[in-house]
């Protein structure tokens, strides 16, 4: 599944976060903006009842007097739609413009101001006592309304604008925020184990990313150290082993030639033999290992006849299988060649042949194909047996080192563990990769592919 970058993701949240609060914002402007339009209507409407109450009282009630002349009177402080007067208690007898304030007649309210809901409006009305005398004042809200939908509209065109220009701008800033982090990334990508001594450059301020930087520097110090105190001891080690594992092996292939042990000892020798000769593959594997680590194991490059070479590892094979009936077939093309190390290219090839034959069923078979990649041009071998097959949860723990399936793990067939590792070593060394291709109980095949010359 892909995801989302880190830049794209704080992009996305900062015009998310900026729209909310500006949505919110308008929200609250356009609240603030109605109920100040409605405090100063209330006002108004007081002012006018005011106005109305003293002309009642200096000239009596004005539909006596004129009714319009009232409402013009009024208008001077709000907008009103109409007026209702009369003595407190009882439906007014005063009603302007008539009939279509008629409705006020019917407003039996207590005194005060409230919102009314009329068919396709919304009234303000106010209702005042004055002795005992009751006026109600009614004022449509339409201006009011249409002022906010129209505040809310602008915002709401404006904000597409706003959020494009808040986008780039954060796209921009988390582009400039994140710039030390992508160096931090390709610095530490090229961090190896054959490159331990790469660091990330300091920045000259000791903020949050450089403290960080600080950090992975000390970190990639120590595991430098360790990693080379490790290479050191293995390489030190096998190296101290193969003197005194070579004179061993001298002595005990003297005793047996010589012939001069006691009887049933001839036995005990020979198995000595062979568990030396295990200790040396064991001994000089790790050598090579700890070198290829190091990056200290040159490549004696050279023009090789690939083809060749695999048809002496299939020679090979067909010894080794002899003595379980093992059938080997070849498919090798003829004058492939590659530019590499022959003595660890055969290597490869010999370890792979040997795990075939050894994990392989009686009268099972060998297959070895060697062809060329007609799409990439890489040599491609293939090395496939009817061997137990392997479980799928393993297939990653193949080439680790000293990993050994469970049935495995015994004298007559089980290896050291190394031989995978180091043909990936190898292989990786030149170019090239290798690969469990299929691991099914029958069909199993490793597939190598190197570059050409």
């Amino acid at each position: 599944m892909k995801t989302w970058t880190l830049r794209a993701r704080l992009t996305a949240w900062s015009a998310l976060v900026t729209a909310v609060a500006l949505i919110a914002f308008a929200v609250a402007a356009a609240a603030g903006i109605y109920f100040r339009q409605i405090k100063g209507l209330d006002r108004q409407l007081t002012a006018d009842a005011r106005v109305f109450f003293a002309e009642f009282h200096e000239h009596g009630p004005p539909v006596k007097r004129d009714a319009k002349n009232a409402m013009l009177l009024l208008k001077s402080g709000a907008r009103l739609q109409g007026y209702a007067f009369g003595a407190a208690g009882v439906p007014p007898t005063e009603v302007y413009p008539a009939p279509e304030a008629n409705w006020l007649a019917k407003e039996l309210r207590p005194a005060g101001l409230a919102t009314v809901d009329r068919p396709g409006e919304r009234v303000r009305l106010g209702v005042f006592q004055n002795g005992a005398s009751t006026l109600i004042l009614a004022s449509s809200l339409h201006s009011i309304e249409e002022t906010v939908f129209q505040s809310l509209r602008a915002f709401l065109l404006a904000l597409p604008a706003v959020l494009v220009v808040v986008g780039f701008g954060s796209a921009w800033f988390a582009g400039r925020a994140l710039r030390p982090l992508t160096e931090m990334t390709r610095t530490a990508a090229g961090i190896t184990a054959d490159r331990l001594g790469g660091r990330l450059e300091q920045p000259p301020v000791d903020d949050e990313v450089g403290r960080h930087i600080r950090v992975l520097n000390e970190m990639f110090e120590r595991l430098q150290r360790g990693f080379e105190q490790a290479t050191r001891f293995t390489a030190d080690a096998s190296h101290e082993l193969r003197t005194p594992l070579t004179i061993l092996r001298g002595e005990i292939e003297e005793a047996l030639r010589s012939g001069r042990f006691a009887d049933g000892r001839e036995g005990m020798l020979v198995s000595l033999l062979e568990q030396v000769d295990r200790l040396q593959k064991i001994t000089s594997t790790l050598l090579l290992l700890a070198r290829f680590d190091a990056g200290k194991t040159p490549l004696n490059r050279e023009s090789i006849n690939l083809s060749a070479l695999f048809a002496e590892g299939a020679e090979d094979a067909e010894l080794l299988a002899t003595h379980g009936n093992i059938a080997v077939t070849t498919a090798i093309k003829p004058d492939l060649h590659v530019n590499g190390d022959p003595v660890l290219l055969r290597r490869v090839v010999l370890n792979l042949v040997d795990n075939a034959v050894r994990h392989n069923r009686p009268d099972g078979r060998v297959h070895l194909a060697l062809r060329r990649a007609e799409a990439t041009g890489e040599v491609i071998f293939t090395i496939a047996n009817t061997g137990p097959g392997i479980p799928h949860d393993h297939h990653r723990d193949l080439f680790k080192r000293f990993f050994r399936l469970a049935p495995d793990r015994n004298r007559e067939t089980g290896g050291t563990g190394l031989g995978l590792s180091l043909c990936r070593e190898i292989v990786t060394a030149h170019g090239g990769g290798i690969t469990l291709t299929r691991g099914e109980p029958d069909d199993t095949e490793f597939t190598v592919s190197l570059p050409t010359t």
